[in-house]
């Protein structure tokens, strides 16, 4: 039987406030200095967009969307309803620092 260590405790604990805090401005960062997600996040702007009209207005492929997509909804600064892209509040951060 392996035994449990400090590590192994350090990795399942949950970060605390001001951690969990740092690590969202990081992500926040992270994704509004990528040029790509900024234009992706530009393109659905407050009022959403589908699919199909941001790989047409963006000229992109559909891997590399997917990719980007896939990280702001994972990141929480996206959400999918009804078909359409959404900002979410994160992501209406996002928008804002871009202007």
């Amino acid at each position: 039987m392996v035994e449990k260590d400090d590590l192994d405790d350090m990795i399942m604990t949950k970060p605390g406030p001001r951690e969990a805090k740092k690590i969202e401005h990081d992500m926040l960062n992270r994704a509004a200095s990528n040029p790509v997600r900024r234009k992706i996040i530009k393109e659905i702007g407050i009022y959403g967009a589908s699919k199909e009209e941001l790989l047409k207005n963006l000229g992109m492929q559909e891997a590399a969307f997917k990719f980007q997509v896939d990280y702001l909804l994972h990141q929480e600064l996206l959400m999918e309803d009804d078909g359409k892209y959404r900002l979410t509040d994160k992501g209406i951060e996002i928008l804002e620092i871009s202007k």
